[in-house]
């Protein structure tokens, strides 16, 4: 369900890390990756927005010393839904992760970045190719907030 949803948002093949379903389950192997969607409650088995975490060890340290932490490997909003707040209500439920990353190409994605370069996300590196790298710590400094999401291993 949630990879259908990403290869109609980014027309991915399914040869392709992105849109091939062994790359995804092999990501969820891992325990600490997880996939969040969003759905209308009108409609709840129609997701619209996605979040895909993935554990990320970072080298050099970010913001001078977190080494580990978990990164948006990619993220999704169907167009019908975009800058209705779908990606920022989803980022929340990150808010108690103590770093959070997200790569974008500012060029190819000028929406996506800026929103990004709001003043939660402080840039980190450059990685080539015009791709740059974002960090985000914890937001909370204690608990999670009193919101519920599913999280959708089942529902690749």
């Amino acid at each position: 369900m949630v990879l259908a949803l990403s290869n109609s948002i980014f027309a991915a093949d399914e040869n392709t890390k992105y849109g091939s379903l062994p790359h995804w389950r092999n990501l969820l192997s891992d325990p600490s990756a997880f996939i969040l969607y969003l759905s209308p409650m009108s409609n709840p088995n129609d997701p619209v927005a996605f979040l895909f975490v993935v554990p990320r060890v970072y080298n050099p340290p970010i913001q001078n010393r977190f080494t580990t932490g978990s990164h948006i490997w990619l993220a999704g909003v169907t167009p019908q839904w975009r800058q209705s707040g779908c990606l920022t209500r989803l980022v929340q439920e990150l808010d108690d992760v103590a770093m959070v990353t997200i790569c974008t190409y500012p060029s190819r994605f000028q929406t996506m970045w800026s929103w990004l370069i709001l003043p939660a996300w402080k840039y980190e590196r450059a990685l080539g190719g015009g791709k740059v790298m974002l960090g985000r710590p914890s937001r909370l400094e204690d608990g999670r907030p009193d919101v519920f999401l599913v999280s959708s291993k089942p529902f690749i």
